[in-house]
C-alpha cells in the first residue's frame, strides 16, 4: 500500500514564560492508506500535539512532514486549510457542536467553509445520519442528544467532506464503555470501507480496537 503520511524527525517546542519546553523530541512515522492506527500516552505525552500536526491544525518547529509524498510543513495558511479541508476529517473528545444549531446543520456546516464539490450535499448530510442510526434525530439540538448521540453527529460531520482520513483525539473520553465500543465499531467499519483512522487515546482497551498501536512517552515514539 502507498504511504499517505511521512514524518522525519518532527520537532515541536513552546516557549512558556523564559522556558523553552519540548513536546515533540524527533518523531519518525509512515503511514500507510487504508490503516487503522492508534497513538496510545497518557495526558501529556505529546499525542494530541502530534495529532493536530498530523491535521495541519499546527506547524512542527522543526523536520520534514510528507503528505501523499508533498512537503507540507512549510505551505502558507491558505494552503493548509485548502489541504486540510479536502484530506482530514476531525473527531475530538468534546465534540464541538454548535449548540444552536440542529444536528443536521451540525453535519452540514463544514461544506460552506469547503472548496471541494460534494454532490448533493443535503442528501448526503441525512445519509450519514441515517447510516449513523440518527434518522429520528435531524432536528434536534446538542442538548437533547445524548453523549453517544453527539458523538455520531461529529463523525457523520467529520465525513461529509468525503475525507481520506479521519483524525480522531479521544474520541471516547467522555463516553461510557458501551457507547465507546459503539463509536469504536464506526470506525472500524470505516476503515473496513478503505478509510484511513488515525486516533490517539490514553485508553488501551480502545487502541487494542486498531490495527496498529504505536505509544507516545515524552515525546517520543515507541512500537
Amino acid at each position: 500500500m502507498k504511504k499517505i503520511i511521512v514524518l522525519k524527525n518532527i520537532r515541536k517546542s513552546f516557549v512558556i514564560g523564559e522556558r523553552n519546553i519540548d513536546v515533540l523530541k524527533g518523531i519518525d512515522l509512515e503511514i500507510e492508506d487504508g490503516e487503522f492506527l492508534a497513538i496510545q500516552g497518557v495526558s501529556g505525552s505529546g499525542k494530541s500535539t502530534l495529532l493536530y500536526i498530523l491535521g495541519l491544525m499546527d506547524r512542527p518547529t522543526s523536520g520534514e512532514y510528507l503528505l501523499q509524498g508533498r512537503r507540507v510543513e512549510h505551505l502558507e495558511d491558505e494552503e493548509l486549510s485548502d489541504l486540510r479541508n479536502a484530506l482530514f476529517g476531525f473527531v475530538f473528545q468534546q465534540f464541538y457542536l454548535i449548540d444552536y444549531l440542529n444536528a443536521y446543520d451540525n453535519v452540514i456546516l463544514p461544506i460552506l467553509y469547503s472548496k471541494k464539490a460534494i454532490p448533493y450535499p443535503r442528501q448526503r448530510a441525512r445519509r450519514l445520519l441515517d447510516r449513523l442510526g440518527l434518522s429520528n434525530r435531524y432536528f434536534s439540538k446538542p442538548s437533547q442528544l445524548s453523549g453517544g448521540e453527539q458523538q455520531r453527529v461529529a463523525i457523520a460531520r467529520a465525513l461529509i467532506n468525503e475525507p481520506q482520513v479521519i483524525l480522531a483525539d479521544e474520541p471516547t473520553g467522555q463516553l461510557d464503555s458501551r457507547t465507546a465500543n459503539e463509536i469504536m465499531d464506526i470506525f472500524s467499519t470505516l476503515n473496513n470501507e478503505g478509510k484511513t483512522i488515525i486516533m490517539v487515546t490514553h485508553d488501551e482497551a480502545m487502541a487494542k480496537r486498531a490495527k496498529r498501536i504505536l505509544r507516545i512517552k515524552d515525546g517520543l515514539l515507541f512500537s
